[in-house]
Parts: C-alpha cells; structure tokens; sequence
C-alpha cells in the first residue's frame, strides 16, 4: 500500500500520491497512475494492488458506458466504491495469499461543498473516514502504508508548515511534495517512491475542473 495525501478547504482540493504500485510483495511500476476522473469535479485515487486498481478503473469506465455519457452524481460512486471496498475486498487476496490492502479515496464536489471520502481494508479490517472542510476551516489528511508510522508523518506535516506558510495552491503542492519524500525515505516496507502525481481542483459553486501534475525521479 503505498501514500496518499490530501489538503481541502471549502473551495479548494488537492491530492498527492507516489507512482509505486505492487502485486503482493512485487513492485510492478514506479509510475503508476493512481488517479481516476470519475467526472470533472470527482476524482478516486487508490492506493494499494495494482489489479484492484485496474479493476476500479474498468467499473468506471463501465459507469460511463451505461450512463450513455451523462454525467454522474457523487452519492452513487460513494455507493459503489463503498459496497466494492466494505465487501468484495473483505476476503481479496494478492499474488503471495496475503489479504489486500487498499485505501480508495472520493474527492470532489458534493452538492456544492467539496469533501473526500476514504474507503479502506487493512490488517485492522473494515475504515471509513470523512473529510468535510468547514467554513475558514483547513482539512489535511493522509493514508500510509504499514511501513510508515503516521504520528511521524504529522510530526513531519507539522514541521514543514512551521517553515511553509500556505497561501497558494503551489504551496499546498510543496508541502505534500515534501512530505511524501519524507515518507518515501522512511518507509521501511518501500511501497513508497519519490515520483509524485497529484491533481487539484478550485471549486466556484458546483463548478470546478480538475488539473493533473506530475514530478519526480
């Protein structure tokens, strides 16, 4: 499982995640696209099983398809998403026999609020978790993988906006750049590398388009 960070506020979103992606203990590409543009202002990222992925990314394609182009609501991929990761996955095994391991994040536009929904199995089972940025209100969330401990990553997060004061999205970009390097060096079971892709979105009203970046080594 590899590291997904994600900064909102009540009119912006940004999510950032390192391209490793594994089929059990294999690591099968350093650049792997973890993001999936449900609609312009709804974006899935996955972490974890590069086939889970794969999979998500054909059922929303296939959404699509059925649709006959119209455009979809976010209650119903959380529907989706939610009875896919809660279900299907609870008895998913990798390559090696291993339970899967995977986070999926919604992020995006609900109604007229921006807000992120996280899906996971994980050794401890079953987590969901909800991220709703109120008014003057800054949301910052993280998924780590086993290897990492996540009172460092705070630790860490706080360190870097001690020294980054955030006034702009290309701040934003840099303190979740910087993090992920500082997990990527730390991550003791190496699910995480440096090649940082990450999109973002500034929300007028229910409007708002996502723009997609990448960097790294």
């Amino acid at each position: 499982m590899s590291f997904i960070s994600g900064f909102l506020t009540k009119d912006f979103c940004s999510i950032v995640a390192d391209g490793r992606m594994s089929q059990g203990a294999k690591t099968v590409g350093e650049n792997y696209k973890k993001f999936m543009l449900a609609e312009s202002n709804i974006l899935i990222a996955t972490t974890g099983n590069a086939q889970v992925a794969d999979i998500i990314k054909d059922f929303i394609k296939r959404l699509h398809v059925q649709s006959n182009g119209a455009q979809l609501n976010w209650q119903l991929y959380v529907n989706v998403i939610q009875q896919f990761v809660k279900e299907t996955l609870k008895e998913a095994k990798d390559i090696d026999g291993n339970c899967v391991n995977q986070i999926v994040v919604i992020c995006g536009v609900n109604g007229n609020k921006i807000m992120a929904l996280a899906f996971g199995q994980t050794d401890a089972g079953y987590i969901q978790r909800e991220y709703l940025p109120e008014e003057n209100e800054q949301k910052f969330f993280t998924m780590t993988p086993p290897g990492v401990n996540p009172d460092a990553v705070t630790k860490e997060f706080i360190s870097i906006t001690n020294k980054i004061e955030i006034r702009t999205y290309s701040d934003i970009v840099i303190v979740q750049s910087k993090l992920q390097d500082y997990v990527a060096e730390i991550d003791s079971g190496k699910s995480v590398n440096t090649h940082k892709m990450g999109m973002g979105a500034r929300i007028d009203g229910i409007n708002g388009r996502f723009k997609e970046w990448s960097s790294g080594n």
